[in-house]
């Protein structure tokens, strides 16, 4: 058995390179111990205290490790160390590459200075580093994008494969409209949003976060969960699909991961990243992957796991096509 890893609430990506490996970047939580409080939001209890408690310290490493077959992982650093960004708390990091400038692009969520975390919430940012190489280090040009909501909250992005233009876009929800799903267009570099000016508007009910956003066979796949602050009960996966990235959306009333009468999920995971699989030949797999908080085997949020689903299931019989429930399952094999 191998050694548990510190890499959470990030993406995992195989570029079109020369060395073929899978890239998982991820938050590292450090070795703290996980808290629980007496009131809402239970297992963030640090969320109401002056920074650095477990979950909202302000040394998390965005930690980069990496792999060739996805069973057996490298760490190969902090790819953007406290001594190079801002002071403050970080979650969520997000790599995509842009072609044109040649440029891998870090988006992750800032949360600046303030008596409580519950306090810098309201003005939350999403912060924009680049690198050359996929290993980083990476060097901030960007302090806050230009969202078109403020308190900017859970967020994914999303490089266009059917545009020419290899057009991003970011879904993410805010504290500014009570944690609705928005999607907006970047800017062409990817180092900003373009705000309202390439925006939908708000898709989603209120109280979801975690959006996960993908593409396949032509059709834009958009899944979130309701408000979960490393919750241990888990979130859904909500399905709504569209035909273009700005929509129009239309909600699939599918949940992927149900709760039952008694509000149990079967998959107590809140959404992370769908991994692409891409095969000469062959269809692309889906992969949904969700943090299991508060699952440490040593009880350090470092050790948090991580649920990864088999291949996605997709009912091609309908014209806009579904995804099938998931079911937990312990282990499966997968030709990559």
């Amino acid at each position: 058995m191998g050694r548990l890893m510190d890499v959470h609430d990030g993406n995992i990506v195989r570029w079109n390179n020369e060395d073929d490996l899978f890239y998982w970047y991820g938050m590292g939580y450090q070795d703290c111990e996980l808290e629980k409080g007496l009131i809402p939001p239970r297992n963030c209890p640090g969320i109401y205290e002056e920074f650095g408690h477990c979950g909202f310290r302000t040394d998390h490493a965005v930690n980069l490790y990496t792999s060739r077959d996805l069973q057996t992982w490298t760490f190969v650093g902090d790819i953007f160390p406290p001594a190079s960004r801002p002071d403050g708390i970080y979650f969520r990091p997000k790599v995509i590459y842009n072609r044109d400038t040649k440029e891998y692009v870090l988006w992750i969520n800032h949360l600046a200075p303030a008596s409580t975390p519950l306090v810098s919430y309201l003005d939350a940012r999403l912060m924009v580093a680049t690198s050359k190489s996929a290993a980083g280090p990476f060097l901030l040009v960007n302090k806050k994008a230009n969202i078109e909501v403020s308190g900017g909250g859970d967020f994914t992005l999303m490089v266009d494969p059917n545009d020419p233009n290899a057009t991003a876009y970011i879904a993410y929800d805010a504290w500014g409209n009570n944690h609705a799903i928005v999607i907006e267009r970047l800017t062409a570099d990817y180092k900003d949003s373009l705000g309202s000016l390439g925006s939908t508007g708000r898709i989603s009910p209120i109280n979801n976060e975690a959006p996960l956003l993908f593409e396949r066979k032509g059709w834009y796949y958009l899944l979130y969960g309701h408000t979960c602050c490393f919750c241990e009960q888990g979130s859904g996966a909500e399905v709504w699909a569209a035909a273009h990235p700005l929509g129009p959306w239309q909600n699939l009333h599918t949940d992927i991961n149900p709760a039952n009468l008694l509000g149990v999920r079967e998959i107590k995971a809140q959404c992370n990243y769908v991994i692409q699989i891409e095969r000469e030949g062959r269809e692309t797999d889906y992969l949904y992957t969700g943090d299991l908080w508060t699952t440490a085997p040593d009880n350090l949020k470092s050790h948090d796991l991580q649920y990864w689903s088999p291949p996605l299931q997709f009912d091609d019989s309908k014209s806009l096509p579904t995804i099938r429930q998931m079911e937990f399952v312990e282990e499966f094999f997968i030709d990559i």
